[in-house]
């Protein structure tokens, strides 16, 4: 099983996790790294002879619409018989609780590739159950359930990049 981390709730924690990011930089040759999160923010540098590698991450825009609006197409112009059709899962996804991505990563449904996910859509799970994992800075974060239920929708493929607050899961009752 993949080894987990928490957000830092005392200086050892911190201290282990920037001991993390220096071997992440040792591993993949970065000269430099700059850090920033709601807790803290990092700046680390080599100094020596030491060759400069350039990584370039995707700019994503400061607003993401939520998956539920990117998947439901929009209805022409000219036919508005099909516009409450198409309003009406909104809504009905609206009254599910919703189970959010905590951090950015990448969101893995099951602990490998050749492993069954964690729960499918309509399983029934339970209060602290790990329904999958987010990737972030090569350590898996297992997301648990907070309330029990059964999985209405599961809105993120496999592999997919996902940000914090991002919904997850569809939760019913």
């Amino acid at each position: 099983m993949a080894k987990t981390r928490t957000v830092p709730n005392s200086e050892g924690q911190v201290v282990d996790q920037v001991v993390e990011i220096i071997r992440f930089m040792g591993e993949n040759k970065l000269a430099e790294i700059d850090l920033e999160t709601s807790q803290m923010k990092l700046k680390l540098k080599k100094h020596g002879n030491v060759q400069m590698h350039t990584v370039h991450a995707p700019v994503m825009p400061a607003y993401m619409p939520s998956i539920s609006a990117l998947e439901t197409p929009a209805a022409p112009a000219n036919n508005s018989a099909k516009a409450p059709a198409s309003a009406k899962p909104v809504e009905a996804e609206t009254k599910h609780h919703k189970i959010l991505s905590p951090m950015a990563g990448t969101f893995y449904r099951a602990p490998s590739p050749t492993s069954e996910p964690f729960c499918k859509e309509g399983d029934s799970i339970t209060v602290g159950q790990t329904v999958c994992i987010v990737e972030a800075m090569k350590m898996m974060n297992e997301i648990k359930a907070d309330k029990a239920g059964k999985v209405v929708k599961i809105l993120l493929e496999n592999g997919k990049p996902v940000e914090k607050g991002a919904v997850l899961f569809h939760i019913g009752d």
